[in-house]
């Protein structure tokens, strides 16, 4: 077997460059050193790589052949009852309770929710008023997020956990992501000590909350309520497991839907060809929240945004068992990344890849290992489908009922968030009319 493929020197300047636009990165090192090529990351060595040959054996590779990426660094954030910080067998039992409620009827109780929040927040603006969609987006899936996973179902209790949880957000810095050696104590002032104050007042909210519900956790669908009860397989989850399960569900699908909502709408805005033809479909339908999620222009327009702006941009495991990628043997302890933003912009793959076309994802499907915007494999997100249900009612929602104008004149490019990319002007727009 050859050594391992050549790449870019430097941990710190190459993690850097990642912070900051890792397709712009990976592409010129693709280019220098082809595909795979060898990052050296702060997290450690990483073989990144593009080809869905190469990511398809990431994601068919037995469960057990990799560990978390990056637990060292997550953990404190996440906590170890997040089911992203989880491994083998207990990831498995974990995934298996946790994926109901976001899958089938229980998802789609939730259709009426997102609709009337969308329909709100539109509603909201006034004629002429301008926002942005990153705005617009974090109103509508904060709300949706908070009423049903968390079950806040009076105006009280939604604005308090509203502003608990925008103080999480708020404190979420991207470089606490990045390495341990960022997460420093500081007499409460540093700001992993900001984090976990603010982490500990939405805690200490949920846990009031649960003992007002008491025995009628049995009889709710929101799924802070489905996740703490017991079931025949499983006693109830401990509070501080709960806690941190339902955390991450809520700072996942919150950060991830937000940017889709506004790329979605830029992109649309930028190509009014695409945005008529949705308009005429969205026009005919009933304008019910279960018919817009299977409407087939609709449902491409979601795909085709995620294809752009992958939720994932790369998806990172580190190998804890043999494992070959290609012609390389990787040895214990590296990691490998399936790179969305290389596959997903892949010509041989997707013809103009650079290009809005939501016509794409009408003629043909993808495999999983050309096409995963929210992972792969065994570790895929277990929201995925929640949140491209969720994308296409906001969508279809607000494009139904007003006329928006996109104001940013030049093109918007990806900028770090957190762990997600977000539109560098967060997608400037204005109310033009109600239609």
């Amino acid at each position: 077997m050859p050594d391992l493929p050549n790449g870019p020197k430097g941990k710190f300047r190459s993690t850097l460059a990642v912070v900051r636009n890792p397709r712009e990165f990976f592409v010129r090192s693709v280019s220098s050193y082809g595909d795979p090529f060898l990052l050296s990351a702060m997290n450690g060595p990483v073989v990144v790589t593009g080809k869905p040959e190469y990511v398809e054996q990431v994601f068919r590779a037995p469960p057990d052949t990799f560990r978390v990426f990056a637990r060292e660094a997550m953990l404190p954030l996440l906590g170890a009852g997040s089911l992203l910080m989880m491994e083998g067998s207990q990831h498995r039992a974990e995934r298996k309770r946790v994926a109901p409620p976001f899958h089938g009827s229980c998802m789609k109780a939730y259709g009426r929710a997102m609709q009337s929040t969308a329909q709100t927040a539109i509603n909201r603006r006034e004629e002429g008023e301008t926002f942005t969609g990153v705005q617009i987006g974090t109103e509508i899936s904060l709300d949706v997020i908070l009423q049903t996973i968390l079950g806040a179902d009076t105006g009280p209790l939604l604005a308090e956990f509203r502003k608990l949880t925008r103080e999480v957000l708020s404190r979420s810095w991207p470089i606490l992501f990045f390495s341990p050696k960022t997460q420093f104590r500081f007499f409460g002032f540093s700001p992993i000590d900001r984090l976990k104050h603010a982490q500990q007042k939405l805690r200490d909210q949920l846990r009031i909350e649960l003992d007002r519900r008491g025995d009628q956790i049995n009889e709710r669908d929101d799924i802070l309520s489905i996740l703490a009860r017991p079931t025949e397989e499983s006693p109830a989850p401990d509070f501080e497991d709960l806690a941190d399960s339902v955390g991450t569900l809520m700072f996942a699908g919150h950060e991830t839907t937000s940017v889709s909502i506004a790329w979605a709408l830029y992109h649309l805005h930028r190509h009014p060809v695409w945005l008529h033809r949705l308009r005429d479909e969205l026009d005919a339908s009933d304008q019910q929240p279960d018919t817009y999620a299977t409407m087939p222009l609709l449902k491409a327009v979601v795909q085709e945004t995620l294809r752009l702006n992958p939720i994932v941009t790369e998806v990172l495991r580190v190998v804890q068992s043999p494992f070959q990628l290609g012609a390389y043997d990787i040895p214990i302890g590296h990691a490998v990344a399936a790179a969305s933003c290389l596959t997903h912009y892949d010509p041989d793959i997707y013809e103009a890849p650079n290009d809005f076309n939501p016509e794409r994802f009408l003629d043909q499907t993808y495999t999983p290992s050309q096409y995963y915007p929210f992972g792969g494999g065994t570790r895929r997100c277990v929201g995925a489908a929640f949140a491209s249900y969720e994308l296409a009612i906001v969508l279809g929602t607000i494009l139904q009922s007003h006329e928006l104008d996109l104001l940013d004149q030049k093109e918007v490019v990806p900028v770090r968030r957190n762990i997600t990319m977000g539109p560098s002007t967060g997608v400037r727009l204005r109310v033009r009319s109600r239609r």
